[in-house]
């Protein structure tokens, strides 16, 4: 009679199997890991870090002003409204439109007021989601900063 002999595992075959199947998970993993884009919110995060005090300066002086600088969002648009004393006075500054998710997406657009004070920028291009805007400008020497959020539908 011919018998046919049964290959069974034994406990050893089957350690080395759980162990090799848990490296190629793992390598598998950090390789995935490691290709995967990081968007820094900025990229000289540090130096920003280190500017820190006169950051808060800018916006305890904008807080300060008795007449506020709005940001409004609106449908299509954002609007920029400075208070009427700002149209006669030089100013110089960036609105900043910043994509937390892409930085990609990031944009920036000096300042650039009309006669009733006001600037307004164009939503209808812009990618649908969470924006923020950041707002610096200069006048008389002084520098200011204002930030907002909205989401574009």
């Amino acid at each position: 009679m011919n018998q046919m002999k049964k290959s069974k595992l034994n406990w050893g075959t089957g350690i080395l199997i759980t162990i090799i199947i848990f490296m190629v998970i793992t390598i598998g993993t950090v390789v995935f890991l490691m290709n995967q884009d990081v968007d820094l919110v900025t990229s000289d995060y540090y130096n920003r870090g280190i500017q820190h005090q006169e950051q808060i300066d800018r916006v305890n002086r904008t807080n300060l002003m008795d007449v506020p600088v709005q940001i409004n969002s609106e449908k299509d648009i954002v609007r920029f409204i400075f208070p009427k004393s700002y149209v006669q006075k030089s100013l110089n500054g960036t609105i900043q439109f910043y994509r937390p998710s892409n930085s990609k997406k990031d944009f920036s657009l000096p300042i650039s007021i009309d006669t009733t004070a006001q600037q307004i920028v164009s939503t209808q291009n812009l990618e649908k989601g969470y924006w923020t805007v950041k707002l610096n400008w200069t006048q008389d020497s002084i520098e200011y900063y204002k930030e907002s959020s909205f989401v574009i539908n």
